[in-house]
């Protein structure tokens, strides 16, 4: 499987981003974040993308396109 079949449509490199119904969504009030890659399924199956600045990946469930 090539790396490119796990990546999925829903956000895409460069998009703004702001938390939403989660924990850190109340510590990072306001905050725009910028996607630092495409979103795509990690190994446990959850749709997620990383962001600059934050570390880690996040759940896409989480955020909101602005």
């Amino acid at each position: 499987m090539s790396n490119t079949e796990n990546f999925t449509p829903t956000l895409k490199q460069g998009d703004k981003v702001k938390m939403h119904n989660c924990f850190e969504a109340d510590l990072h009030k306001d905050k725009v974040w910028t996607c630092r890659g495409d979103s795509y399924l990690a190994c446990s199956g959850e749709e997620v993308v990383f962001l600059e600045g934050y570390r880690g990946y996040f759940s896409v469930d989480s955020l909101r396109k602005v």
